[in-house]
């Protein structure tokens, strides 16, 4: 056979492992989509083949510098010694492929370098839909509140030792960071939906306090670095194309591969401020294109970008700066109304704690496209964040109506009935939810307190044994075991409630509802100065909650300590 039909051969060979992994892209497969894209940039490596080359007239033009400086060079040099030192590596010459070093075939024949580009951009793409999380069904509008809350306690903290009260406190946990927030902000009692986090002792017990319910199951905010990175080991190739240490100048003008890029820094890199450097890039990119200039109108050359001002004001967003992200996404959504840009800027006036804003333009893209549920699930939340929980209800309720399916919906309706006293009817609701096939430790947990207080006691265990199967975190471990004390309050022994609440506190040591409820536990067994210590640090936990106060103010009035 000769080198050339090799060559084709082999050419063909590699086609053939691209379309495959293509295919197993398209069938969700990443794992293995990521394992072939990975056996190919590993052979592309090894034979020496430019990534991302550049285009073919520039590339002449610097070989040809390339050639002209190195001749000037030799015959201007005197050698010194007798014997030349070899290079490293084959020289490449104009017009002339590089030769691999035993096989005397192109190496371009054997990799191209338009074959080497999609791997990478597949291989991107991949990774990217493996770990990718929708920021926008994340209710993340008090993470910069978290954020100040974090810095002003490292700030104020009592150094290590120098405090009995203080020195070993746990580090609070994220979601009790977000409950404390959201009680400063709102100060309702009522909490806005029902499935995340299950169990509290106000209103009613076994409620829950939470943001949003865990039913839009699959959604988070974006994944962390330190989970990214997870994600690469094992992988061949990860140390030789990090996408983290790309300039973002190089690729701005690849309109093929750029947007997989981005999405690729964004999502699973949680790269936010290297992505936010390729969205300015490119867009510097697209204002200095001769092309634009000559085109009808500027709303035709703002429309060719209002994708890249999205992201950008998501990037911004991101990294807490609203009022820098704000002028982007008005400028996106004054090109191209797209949902995505309502929510974003629904999430942004949310921060600035300017709701009544966030209602109005979501109102306006009710008027576009009254039938869309994404515009009315945002509409609820926001006045569920207001605490205005019926018209958040009659929301949700018509967002059922368009989409029978949504799990958001059917979720927020069980929990409406059940603080309306009809655990019966939020039953009902919560197994349509599991009929859809979502299955998670909130959902079980949340139908177990619906069968207690419903008096279908049989399954209350079971369901809760379910629960804490199926239980990850750290604070699902804790709510569960709260929700459990009050099945044993139910059935009078005091002393597996205690123990319940023991457990709780080993998964989530700053829970101020189970602090409190040892605490009633405790002056129940005529432990006073125990009672006394749970309150206070109760107190600190949660210091605006009304019950805690409301104990201590009784302890203080009817035993003197």
């Amino acid at each position: 056979m000769t080198p050339a039909a090799t060559s084709a051969a082999t050419l063909a060979t590699l086609e053939l492992q691209y379309f495959r992994a293509v295919s197993l892209y398209r069938r969700r497969s990443y794992e293995q989509c990521a394992e072939v894209c990975n056996a190919l940039l590993q052979a592309g490596h090894d034979n020496n083949v430019q990534i991302f080359a550049k285009h073919e007239q520039q590339q002449q033009q610097e070989e040809a510098q390339q050639e002209q400086q190195q001749t000037e060079h030799e015959s201007s040099q005197s050698y010194k010694y007798g014997s030349h030192l070899q290079r490293i590596g084959p020289r490449r010459r104009r017009g002339e492929a590089a030769k691999d070093g035993g096989t005397g075939q192109p190496v371009a024949s054997i990799m191209p370098t338009w074959l080497m580009e999609g791997v990478w951009q597949l291989k991107m793409r991949a990774l990217t839909q493996r770990v990718y999380l929708d920021d926008l069904e994340v209710d993340d509008a008090d993470d910069g509140v978290n954020e100040e809350v974090e810095f002003e306690r490292i700030a104020t903290a009592a150094r290590p030792g120098t405090s009995i009260k203080t020195a070993f406190q746990p580090r609070p946990s994220t979601s009790q960071r977000r409950a404390t927030a959201l009680s400063h902000s709102s100060g309702s009692t009522r909490p806005g939906s029902g499935v995340t986090r299950p169990g509290t002792a106000i209103s009613r017990p076994g409620s829950s306090l939470g943001a949003r319910p865990a039913s839009r199951c699959g959604t988070a905010s974006r994944v962390r670095a330190t989970s990214a990175a997870a994600f690469n080991v094992g992988d061949a190739t990860a140390a030789l194309y990090q996408a983290s240490r790309l300039n973002p100048t190089i690729y701005a003008e690849r309109e093929a591969i750029v947007k997989a890029l981005f999405q690729f820094l964004y999502y699973h890199e949680a790269d936010v401020q290297k992505a936010h450097s390729l969205c300015e890039a490119v867009l510097d990119v697209q204002r200095q294109r001769p092309g634009l200039t000559a085109l009808a109108t500027p709303a035709d050359a703002a429309r060719t970008d209002w994708w890249w001002q999205q992201q950008l004001g998501r990037c911004l967003l991101a990294l807490h700066y609203p009022r820098r992200a704000e002028s982007h996404l008005q400028q996106s959504l004054a090109a191209f109304p797209h949902p995505d840009t309502y929510l974003l800027l629904s999430r942004l006036y949310q921060r600035l704690r300017q709701p009544e804003r966030s209602l109005v333009l979501i109102g306006q893209a009710v008027e576009r496209q009254p039938f869309d549920v994404t515009y009315r699930l945002e509409q609820a939340r926001v006045h569920a964040a207001m605490s205005q929980q019926e018209d958040a209800l009659q929301l949700y309720r018509l967002a059922a109506r368009l989409q029978p399916i949504n799990v958001e919906a059917l979720a927020s309706i069980a929990v409406g009935y059940f603080y309306d006293n009809n655990p019966e009817m939020s039953l009902m609701y919560y197994r349509r939810i599991l009929s859809l096939g979502v299955h998670t430790s909130e959902l079980y947990c949340n139908i177990a307190l619906c069968c207690l207080y419903g008096g279908q006691i049989d399954l209350v265990l079971p369901c809760f044994q379910r629960a804490l199967l199926m239980a990850t975190q750290p604070e699902q471990k804790a709510d569960i075991w709260y929700n459990l004390s009050f099945v044993a309050l139910t059935s009078g022994d005091f002393n597996l409630a205690k123990r319940c609440l023991q457990l709780c506190l080993t998964s989530d040591a700053r829970d101020g509802s189970a602090l409190n409820n040892l605490a009633v536990l405790a002056a129940h067994g005529g432990d006073i100065m125990g009672a006394k210590s749970y309150l206070n640090a109760a107190k600190d936990v949660l210091p605006d909650a009304g019950e805690v106060t409301a104990n201590l103010q009784y302890m203080d009035l009817n035993y003197k300590l």
